[in-house]
């Protein structure tokens, strides 16, 4: 272990010289060192970059209450390690919250060894947390986690911090105590209306945007939690409760966005948009009764959306949704936990084109058993939906999934392969599951956007040149996928 009995005492020296007054830094640092991606490298440089609405939430809380709070998102602003450094250092913040994922774990270290380099309280959030909580906190530059969201335990650890009290019992805090880690659990917030809107003017706007979408635009999340089992995605204790916001508050925010930033569009960002039918009625009829012209677009689900609920929605202002089809083989797609059929898949489809809403479809290539047949099925599937976007990416095994557990079963990986990654013991890219997968890749691109009817159609109802310039782009990136 990392961490020693000393790291204790400074930490003590550290808040015993703190005065009332807190500076509080929350960063989501560069991803450039996010080396297991599966998205190809040349699609993940033009796709864009969206709002950290993560820590922008908690920012909000701690605004709330009070607390002077400034937010450095060194993604959206391109910065390189030093000059990300040199930002985190000058700031002399008090405390510096820092946002990660497991595949872009190591980015977090970095940002944190600034922070603690300047003097301050280091804490870490964001999905790692829940992966390995006490082991993401072994390290003599972090002090704290906090594991599930964040909002309220975030506020609850500065404000001890501040009063000097014990911050042990703090709900969803992992701490170090006496040369041990000990974690609370997870904590989830009940009320999501009990939160602000998200700190929006502490982001720079101007810098987020989206391949596909008009700009400014904004991303919003009206509900937490998701009661799926698909075998590829990181469940955490957050998704066991669906929890929204009122269509009020939703609408509200809208109006908000619209009226300060002159929003063109909203991304919602829920895990499944359409989960809970009369949250999904409750904001289509607000927006329509307040005569609000936005565009919106959201991911959900094939088996929660009908006919009356996608008219309902395409005349409140949905333009595009985003179905998670993941295969067109039966066999892998039952292996993946889907709970959907093909059949299910272009009934939805037929009928979210008749409503004139935009159909965006996702699939995973190269999945655990995949095969030459399984994945030639998924490209033709593809094309048979005929979408107008699709986006194919290779599998995946995250930590603590299905797809990693079989993986694991089957010798394909190391059962501590995530671990060691975390710990910078392995810094290269998990390999493929299957034979070839960046080869199959580009080919489902080819296939689905350089048909002529495909780009036929792209041409005859392209909206200005912004549109243009963006196809312009996906296009070379296609092309400069790597095999």
């Amino acid at each position: 272990m990392v961490y020693k009995f000393k790291i204790d005492l400074n930490l003590l020296k550290i808040i015993a010289f703190r005065s009332e007054f807190m500076k509080i830094l929350l960063v989501r640092y560069h991803d450039s060192g996010n080396i297991n991606t599966r998205l190809p490298e040349s699609l993940n440089e033009v796709q864009g970059v969206y709002p950290p609405l993560g820590i922008a939430y908690i920012a909000a809380n701690l605004e709330k209450n009070g607390f002077e709070v400034k937010i450095l998102d060194a993604q959206a602003l391109n910065l390189l390690s030093n000059e990300a450094k040199d930002f985190i250092i000058r700031e002399k913040a008090d405390v510096v919250g820092i946002t990660c994922m497991t595949p872009n774990f190591q980015g977090a270290l970095e940002a944190a060894r600034f922070a603690k380099e300047g003097g301050a309280i280091v804490v870490l959030g964001g999905p790692q947390i829940s992966t390995y909580p006490k082991e993401s906190i072994d390290y003599d530059f972090v002090d704290y986690a906090i594991e599930g969201e964040g909002e309220e335990a975030f506020l609850e650890l500065v404000k001890r911090i501040r009063e000097r009290k014990p911050i042990h019992g703090i709900k969803g805090l992992v701490y170090k105590r006496m040369g041990k880690i000990y974690s609370n659990g997870p904590v989830i917030v009940e009320d999501l209306d009990s939160i602000p809107m998200p700190s929006w003017h502490l982001l720079p706007m101007e810098k987020y945007k989206c391949i596909l979408t008009k700009r400014p635009f904004v991303t919003m999340i009206t509900s937490r939690g998701c009661p799926y089992q698909c075998g590829f995605c990181f469940k955490s204790y957050t998704d066991k409760v669906n929890r929204r916001h009122s269509p009020k508050r939703i609408v509200d925010e809208i109006e908000y966005c619209i009226k300060k930033y002159k929003i063109k569009e909203v991304m919602f960002y829920d895990d499944t948009f359409t989960l809970r039918r009369e949250h999904v009625e409750g904001i289509c009829n607000e927006i329509i009764e307040r005569k609000i012209r936005i565009k919106w677009e959201s991911p959900t689900r094939l088996n929660v959306v009908d006919e009356n609920l996608l008219r309902l929605m395409k005349k409140a202002g949905c333009f595009r949704l985003r179905y998670g089809i993941e295969s067109g083989d039966e066999r892998i797609l039952k292996l993946m936990r889907k709970g959907i059929s093909l059949e299910m898949a272009l009934e939805v489809f037929r009928l979210t084109k008749k409503m004139g809403i935009q159909r965006f479809a996702y699939f995973i290539i190269g999945y655990y058993s995949d095969t030459e047949k399984s994945i030639k099925n998924t490209i033709s599937f593809a094309k048979k939906l005929d979408p107008d976007w699709v986006m194919f990416t290779a599998a995946t095994p995250l930590p603590k999934t299905n797809l990693f557990e079989l993986c694991v079963k089957d010798g394909l990986i190391d059962e501590n392969y995530w671990l060691d990654f975390m710990r910078g013991k392995n810094d290269g890219r998990m390999g493929y599951l299957v034979r070839d997968t960046e080869k199959w890749v580009k080919m489902a691109y080819f296939e689905l956007y350089y048909r002529p009817s495909f780009i036929l159609k792209k041409l005859l109802n392209v909206g200005g040149f912004y549109e243009f310039s963006n196809l312009l782009k996906g296009a070379v990136a296609i092309l400069k996928i790597k095999t």
